[in-house]
């Protein structure tokens, strides 16, 4: 498939007006390779990883983290050096899928409300609510079905189907117009649209969930539970710790800025990475800091998984990392 294609496929789940405002999500190193027949996707892009990706032979990198959060200089030869000449002498593209990602609660950032079947989830901090739009038309004689396909990645398009002789079309309503010029003209000409009822309700983006456990359990029994679910040997809590657990709220990444809110939501525990000691000094409620890396590993991991499932004429390659963050244990001998 075209480079952006695939982009526009990424953007399905990765919806690039769900980014926060300091974020430096989309290309990060423009690649030259206008055809991608495979993606590696990783975590971050440290030379390590582009190293590997580009040992595969791929056409395009896909990272959670962007390349730099601040423009820089190339003006040492270091490892940002080095990762920047192996994609341009390569033509390989890369991209951040970053809070484009998190903020989007219909994809994999949801995972571990999946793990632990959450019920009743709700956004913890909500940033754009988008309206949903359906239309219809006929079928045109000779109709090349490959084009629901590539209408399907579009940015802002949830669902283009074919239901008997007509085609069936839902997207965020902001993108209605657009998405209806691009079919009149892969068509050759503008069908008559009929409007139908919204097939799907309004798509709220934001950061955080908030939800609550089956059935309570005791702290204890919900730590058990978590460890079955976050690959980490380790975990940092602090506050209060409840003796039942029954509401939960979590965010990928440093989250824990939303603690509050959270708590004030009704979360019995809020599960985070990066804590930092006077957040923990001042919780209001029990804050379970199981590292950055456990909770968008994972999401990345489910993001190929994703990818590979939707994109399967694109070879889809997951580059697992290593938590840069070790427990260091004395011994007291």
């Amino acid at each position: 498939m075209k480079a952006l294609e695939l982009i526009s496929a990424i953007e399905h789940t990765a919806i690039p007006a769900g980014a926060a405002s300091w974020d430096k999500c989309g290309v990060q190193v423009a690649g030259r390779r206008n055809a991608v027949r495979s993606v590696a996707v990783a975590l971050d892009p440290t030379l390590d990883t582009i190293e590997r990706a580009l040992a595969l032979g791929v056409d395009f990198i896909l990272t959670h983290h962007p390349l730099s959060m601040q423009p820089r200089h190339l003006d040492t030869i270091d490892d940002y050096y080095r990762t920047v000449a192996a994609l341009i002498e390569s033509k390989v593209w890369l991209y951040s899928a970053h809070t484009t990602l998190d903020a989007n609660p219909a994809g994999p950032v949801s995972w571990l409300a999946d793990e632990l079947a959450l019920e009743e989830r709700r956004l913890i901090e909500p940033t754009r609510l988008f309206e949903m739009e359906s239309f219809a038309f006929a079928v045109p004689a000779g109709f090349d079905m490959q084009l629901l396909t590539a209408w399907s990645a579009l940015e802002g398009t949830d669902n283009a189907s074919r239901t008997g002789e007509m085609i069936l079309v839902t997207c965020r309503q902001d993108k209605a117009a657009l998405l209806r010029a691009r079919i009149a003209n892969d068509l050759g000409e503008a069908p008559v649209f009929l409007a139908c009822p919204a097939q799907k309700p309004a798509a709220l983006l934001g950061f955080g969930c908030i939800g609550t456990l089956p059935e309570p359990m005791t702290y204890d029994r919900f730590c058990d539970t978590l460890a079955n679910a976050v690959e980490r040997d380790y975990w940092v809590t602090s506050g209060h710790v409840p003796g039942t657990v029954s509401t939960v709220a979590y965010c990928t990444g440093s989250g824990s800025s939303l603690a509050d809110a959270a708590f004030r939501m009704g979360a019995d525990v809020f599960i985070t990475g990066d804590v930092k000691y006077h957040t923990a000094l001042d919780a209001i409620g029990c804050l379970i800091d199981v590292g950055h890396f456990s909770l968008e590993e994972e999401m990345m991991r489910r993001f190929a998984m994703q990818l590979g499932e939707t994109l399967p004429d694109v070879q889809i390659f997951y580059l697992p990392a290593q938590d840069p963050m070790r427990l260091a244990v004395r011994d007291a001998r």
